[in-house]
């Protein structure tokens, strides 16, 4: 599994990525895209920010 942040057209984009190996090797990958989205006002107040990633306008 792999997670990241990436910027396409300028608009960054949070990725998962969930694979499957065989003998060291990819056999199997599926990938998530999804825009940034703060946290709904009924979860914000469980939600603790990661140092380094933040989310602009959310």
């Amino acid at each position: 599994m792999s997670e990241c942040v990436i910027t396409y057209d300028g608009v960054p984009s949070y990725s998962v990525s969930i694979m499957e190996f065989t003998d060291q090797q990819v056999m199997h990958e599926t990938q998530y895209f999804a825009d940034p989205f703060g946290a709904p006002a009924w979860r914000a107040a469980l939600a603790d920010p990661m140092p380094g990633r933040t989310i602009a306008g959310a």
